[in-house]
């Protein structure tokens, strides 16, 4: 049964991993991290935007947060889905709901505008196309094994951040690497689908999701407006890197 493959013992591994949820005006905002991240990323960007006046919300993707285990157990129907939720529970309160994604949050923020066209979205380093092209090769290597140890690990002083990293970021997981995959075809699939008025936010040092997908999109949707934003300075994580002020009175602007 689904629920044997749930440990007794799953707990998020710190409280910052968790949703949040700050309220603000009767115009929210939905905010969806990344792959193998957490509502932690996006904390700055979503206190800004709560400043400004908006309601946040910024919920934890399934297997996200917790352990690797519990990741492996997640795919990528049950992150689309707590997208769609999340989406709509915000419109059976909020007047108007935009939307917000990093990197395979992104590829979300796509998906869930092919069907429901919230008014404005934010594309941040949308990972619609990836820099590895080992990712391609996800959807068979995930029948031989479930995760690949790196060879390069980054150090962190933080002990949450080591947390995540010890369960997310000490290997690759193809099987989960193939999911993201399959988002990926499925935006792309879906992109003319896309109505809403787009902001798309890329980044010159992103050594994970290539500039070029600005121009991927922007030649694929059907939005009347798109505007887009080439960071010099940032890695991949642009809304919580050096030029994350920046980032934010971009976003904030666009929402106006």
């Amino acid at each position: 049964m689904f629920l044997d493959n749930i440990s007794k013992d799953t707990e998020i591994l710190c409280s910052n991993f968790n949703s949040v949820f700050l309220k603000g005006s009767d115009i929210a905002v939905l905010i969806i991290h990344g792959f193998t991240g957490s509502p932690h990323n996006m904390q700055y960007i979503g206190k800004r935007l709560n400043k400004a006046g908006y309601t946040v919300y910024i919920p934890r993707l399934p297997g996200h947060g917790t352990n690797s285990t519990d990741f492996l157990n997640s795919t990528w129907r049950d992150w689309l889905r707590r997208v769609v939720d999340s989406y709509i529970e915000l419109k059976t309160t909020y007047k108007k709901v935009y939307v917000l994604g990093l990197s395979m949050g992104g590829v979300l923020t796509l998906l869930l505008a092919s069907q429901f066209s919230p008014e404005k979205i934010v594309l941040a380093a949308p990972a619609i196309e990836a820099t590895d092209w080992r990712l391609k090769l996800t959807p068979i290597l995930k029948f031989f094994t479930k995760k690949i140890k790196r060879k390069k690990r980054e150090l962190y002083n933080d002990d949450c951040l080591k947390k995540l990293a010890k369960e997310y970021w000490t290997y690759n997981f193809p099987p989960k690497g193939a999911d993201l995959y399959k988002l990926q075809k499925l935006a792309k699939k879906r992109m003319n689908k896309v109505k809403s008025d787009t902001l798309i936010i890329v980044s010159k040092k992103d050594n994970t999701v290539p500039l070029k997908v600005k121009d991927i999109i922007k030649n694929n949707i059907n939005s009347d407006i798109v505007k887009t934003i080439i960071l010099e300075e940032s890695g991949h994580v642009v809304v919580d890197d050096v030029e994350k002020e920046k980032v934010a009175d971009e976003v904030i602007k666009f929402f106006i």
